[in-house]
């Protein structure tokens, strides 16, 4: 990708990475798109990075007029093109709200996803029975009508004013201060913020009693009694009146948590489900454009894990965010034994979300479902899965993950270093297969029920190819997983086969396949560590200048491509230094090793 930076804009907005065939792979905000862009096209250090500026062929842009436009923008666009490096959240229209309406008599409503222009919502909340458990509590306390009547003609009293859930504004029963007044209770409890209304609650229960308004005395005794029962059920969590949301990712970035505290109680813990399996720096910015975009409020703070703050792009969230709320927002690590602790807890919550999504696919009826799918003779009882990883065109590696009766069998796994310099992926997967069954036929093992590529139709041609190299074409059930569309491509069949979303045997394809990733792209940045080894050796590079020579070259061939002069100037190093680091790689420099196999049992 050759990209003029200097005609893009320094302005807010969004940009779209896409390839050749126009399909956007990646879509993100910036305050300084000309900036935002130019590190991304300059950032050496994470590898998908690398692998963006390789697919993406253009960039194309939307100019909007303030942070706010460009974070819905963004999520918008996320959600609509789906694109492999953004993550995003599963099923984010159905998570429940609590939603009291604009009208001259607000009502208040259990609600499904965002309803623009209705009312304020207070959500997403994490569980609906219990959502449905506090509507009951709230309007015992706060009887706020739950109905859509026509508040401008009068009617009688329905059976919730006479069970004591309903003030009966349609009758004319209840003045429009006390309703008010009930209303702005349920509003300030749900923001966390029910202490400081009791306060005044009694201020106006004594006064409504000065001024002989019994019936309005009663009513905020009733409120200030229910309220403060069920203040008495939340835990101060942190000390002094915080809001604060607390995040963490499972380890395997499937799953997200965010413990929401509003005046330093806890109000709910959420999990999500994440889609897409390669966030470009990580899943941080991605989660909480995502998250914060149907979030009926922002907090002062939001907590993070240390490792999830990694990257450049904390100062411009804080910025997009501030911007939404109205008021600062600070995106920070934990901060005292409270938080850490309250960290911990949301980092639990997300890896049983993670483990609870994997159970669903571990069951048998996803194996009979798959057997189905793909019109196998047997059950896929053994599955094998092959993916090829590589920075750039250089240190291209492959691995095999390997799943029995639908779980990772890491005893099982297998990684190549591929003999080829060149970049081929098919090649390489022509490689690798051809290898794992040769050896297989070799030693006398059993072969898998099914062998899934990580790939298109390209991807499973090579394959094939191999299989028949080894004899064994017409005795393992082959099929491809593409991951733009998420077509299958199979052996046998001249057609691709498209599944629902929500198809079990996709799921577990798509787990397979995204393990099989996961696996490959941790062995091919172990594979660079050998570059830092190398150059560490020679006297006058440390750490700081590693760093620097590592930020502007790949790999060790790139260093003596580019020859000392140009090392020197991009690198900052002295000329000397710089012809001493590449006779010292030249004399030492380690070729990747050819036919061989590695079998681990943690990958």
């Amino acid at each position: 990708m050759d990209i003029d930076t200097s005609t893009l804009p320094s302005a807010c907005g969004v940009y779209l990475f896409k390839d050749a065939s126009g399909s956007v792979l990646y879509v993100g905000k910036a305050i300084d798109i000309r900036s935002r862009i130019r590190s991304h096209l300059q950032n050496r250090d994470d590898p998908k990075e690398a692998m963006l500026r390789e697919h993406a062929l253009t960039v194309d842009w939307i100019l909007t007029s303030n942070e706010l436009e460009a974070l819905v923008l963004e999520d918008t666009l996320i959600k609509k093109h789906q694109p492999r490096y953004n993550i995003r959240l599963k099923d984010d229209k159905s998570y429940p709200y609590i939603l009291v309406t604009r009208e001259e008599y607000p009502s208040v409503r259990h609600v499904r996803g965002l309803h623009p222009g209705s009312g304020d919502h207070f959500g997403p909340h994490g569980d609906p029975l219990a959502v449905r458990r506090s509507m009951r509590w709230l309007r015992k306390v706060f009887p706020v009508r739950s109905c859509s009547r026509d508040m401008s003609r009068r009617s009688r009293p329905c059976l919730e004013h006479h069970i004591g859930r309903c003030l009966a504004p349609c009758a004319g029963i209840v003045d429009k201060d006390a309703y008010t007044m009930a209303v702005r209770g349920i509003r300030e409890f749900l923001s966390g913020r029910g202490e400081s209304l009791l306060g005044e609650l009694n201020d106006l229960m004594w006064r409504a009693s000065s001024e002989g308004a019994y019936e309005r005395a009663a009513l905020m005794r009733d409120i200030i009694k229910g309220l403060e029962r069920m203040l008495e059920g939340q835990k101060a969590v942190l000390q002094g009146s915080s809001d604060v949301d607390l995040i963490s990712f499972s380890k395997d970035r499937t799953a997200a948590s965010v413990l929401i505290v509003r005046g330093g109680r806890m109000m709910d813990a959420v999990k999500f489900t994440l889609e897409g399996s390669e966030p470009i720096g990580g899943p941080s910015e991605d989660f909480l454009t995502s998250y914060y975009s149907i979030a009926g409020s922002l907090p002062e703070r939001i907590v993070l894990d240390r490792t999830d703050l990694e990257g450049s792009w904390r100062e411009d969230m804080e910025q997009f965010l501030s911007a939404k709320r109205g008021r600062p927002v600070r995106i920070r690590r934990p901060r005292g034994d409270d938080q850490r602790h309250l960290l911990a807890v949301s980092r639990s919550n997300a890896e049983e979300k993670a483990r609870s999504v994997v159970r669903a696919l571990e069951g048998p009826n996803s194996l009979v479902r798959l057997k189905e799918a793909l019109d196998l003779e047997v059950l896929p009882q053994v599955i094998e899965c092959f993916d090829i990883s590589h920075l750039g065109g250089t240190n291209t590696v492959a691995a095999m993950a390997q799943f029995r009766s639908g779980r990772p069998a890491k005893s099982g796994y297998r990684r190549f270093r591929i003999s080829r310099e060149v970049n081929d992926d098919h090649l390489s997967m022509k490689e690798a297969v051809t290898r794992r069954y040769r050896r297989l036929l070799d030693h006398g093992d059993p072969l898998p029920d099914l062998i899934l590529i990580d790939g298109g139709k390209g991807q499973l041609g090579s394959a094939l190819d191999a299989l028949s190299d080894v004899g064994v074409a017409d005795t393992i059930p082959v099929a491809a997983l593409a991951k733009k569309e998420e077509t299958i491509y199979r052996s046998g069949s001249a057609l691709p086969l498209v599944l629902r979303r929500d198809d079990p045997a996709l799921k577990l394809l798509q787990r397979i396949r995204d393990e099989a990733h996961r696996f490959a792209v941790t062995y091919q940045r172990s594979t660079r560590r050998i570059d830092e080894s190398i150059l560490m050796e020679v006297q006058g590079i440390g750490k700081k200048r590693y760093l620097a020579i590592s930020r502007e070259f790949d790999s060790l061939d790139a260093l003596l491509e580019a020859g000392p002069a140009e090392v020197a100037r991009r690198c900052s190093l002295p000329s000397d230094l710089a012809e001493r680091m590449l006779a010292h790689i030249i004399s030492t420099k380690v070729r990747p090793a050819t036919g061989h196999e590695n079998s681990v049992s943690k990958p």
